[in-house]
């Protein structure tokens, strides 16, 4: 059974059920996979059921405070001081390299931030925070290194392509470990710096997106973009399965994800004021919460809906499915906050809906017409036009012909390019490809180091 480390940020997440599913599956497939995370505040309240079978199962790394977290580091100062030092330097090159970024001219002010949100972009979009941030990863990096040679970790994995990659580019570096990383959304868009390093570096990099691919491929060599493989998350088909809805006197809307501004749920909660202006008996479902949510009850009662506007908070996927089977189609306004870095690249619950049977209307951005194509598996339009929704909502509550159709365009779109099942046995397949493929490599240059040191020492043998 291949043993592989699996590195987050933190884990599990509540809205990151595709990373829970990737772990799930893999292990399936005859992966040991081994679970660690740099920070250690998960709220156990909110995980999917299956997240909470994995909690005592992944290693949390300890806090700052703790001299376990620190007794690595010191034992690598006494016994290299000058291999400790290079760590940080690798750090400093790293961040130094120049990173052309998607990040374009002014864009409209944030609608609905909270003063926590506008603390968060400051912290996360600031270069200088986040060099200081990729220093303190020097102890984790020598702490993992230390566990990962306890426990015959052979590889490393690393969820999300900003710290944990960061700190499997020095555990490499340090230890000999091997490392490869997903790559996914604000890891690339919004903190892009040390990318280029980290790209030339991992044995190989996976996205789930073509949009991030033809990206990240600009930021490095020919030969480093050659190692970046597109795999799409996927949804589970076997439990997203369609339902038989029965038209009612109510349209019903649903949207899912997290209650942030880029998601556009606020130009949705506009649309579905529209529709009831033109006499669509419209109600917009949402699911899940963030520090949006505060404004969008404001909103709707600023707009006459609160009564049209149901907040259902996060649902476990049994009730969310059930939820989807219980309305007429889904909608997602996702906007592209270009001065901040923030944006969706394929939201996971496009496809969930797509799977159950919703169609589905979405806005023209980053990798959305990688899944949603205009007029066949959905209606797609500009972003940031509240108008363009309504209308496309309009035509879906008016034209049960094109919903109908659709539907099933979307059906068939999910089955060919998101089945989970196939897309992980894609995954574990690139896996046992790269890894071993690394490995015999390595075996050879062993045994070709070894040859020469035969052959050096032999006439010195012969001298003597």
């Amino acid at each position: 059974m291949r043993r592989v480390a699996y590195l987050f940020p933190l884990f599990p997440v509540i809205n990151q059920t595709f990373t829970l599913a990737e772990v799930i599956g893999l292990r399936r497939r005859g992966y040991d996979i081994r679970l660690y995370s740099l920070l250690s505040r998960v709220d156990v309240s909110l995980q999917q059921t299956e997240a909470r079978a994995l909690l005592a199962k992944t290693h949390y790394c300890p806090g700052y405070r703790s001299l376990a977290l620190w007794a690595p580091f010191v034992r690598g100062l006494v016994r290299d001081p000058v291999g400790v030092a290079a760590l940080f330097a690798t750090v400093w090159r790293a961040w130094r390299q120049h990173v052309p970024t998607r990040r374009g001219g002014p864009a409209p002010a944030p609608d609905t931030f909270t003063l926590g949100e506008w603390i968060d972009v400051l912290y996360r979009g600031n270069r200088y925070f986040y060099l200081m941030k990729s220093w303190m990863m020097v102890p984790h990096a020598m702490y993992l290194a230390e566990v990962f040679a306890r426990e015959g970790i052979p590889h490393v994995h690393c969820h999300w392509a900003t710290y944990p990659a960061t700190v499997g580019m020095l555990i490499k570096q340090w230890a000999g470990i091997p490392f490869s990383v997903t790559a996914h959304a604000y890891d690339i868009h919004m903190m892009p710096w040390m990318l280029p390093a980290k790209l030339e570096a991992a044995d190989f990099f996976v996205t789930c997106a073509e949009y991030n691919r033809r990206y990240l491929a600009t930021l490095c060599s020919p030969e480093a973009a050659s190692r970046i493989f597109l795999n799409y998350h996927g949804t589970d088909l076997d439990r997203f399965q369609p339902g038989e809805r029965v038209p009612g006197d109510e349209f019903r809307i649903v949207s899912v994800g997290w209650f942030k501004e880029y998601k556009g749920f606020h130009f949705v909660v506009d649309a579905v004021a529209m529709l009831r202006r033109r006499g669509i008996n419209a109600v917009f479902h949402l699911a899940g919460d963030g520090p949006q949510r505060g404004y969008l009850q404001e909103q709707a009662g600023r707009l006459g809906i609160s009564d049209r506007v149901v907040f259902h908070g996060y649902l476990e996927h049994s009730r969310l499915v059930g939820l989807y089977r219980d309305c007429d189609a889904f909608a997602m306004g996702s906007i592209e906050m270009t001065n901040f870095g923030r944006q969706d690249v394929i939201p996971n619950v496009i496809a969930e809906a797509m799977a159950v049977g919703l169609p589905v209307v979405a806005t023209r951005m980053g990798g959305v017409t990688e899944l949603v194509d205009d007029g066949e598996s959905g209606l797609l339009g500009p972003q940031r036009d509240a108008e363009a929704l309504a209308d496309a909502l309009a035509r879906l509550a008016r034209e049960p012909e094109l919903a109908a159709r659709l539907r099933q365009g979307g059906l068939a779109k999910v089955r060919r390019i998101w089945d989970r099942n196939n897309n992980l046995d894609e995954l574990a397949q690139l896996f046992n490809e790269r890894i071993e493929a690394r490995d015999h490599e390595m075996s050879r240059e062993t045994m070709s180091e070894a040859s020469g040191e035969a052959s050096n020492d032999a006439p010195r043998d012969a001298a003597a």
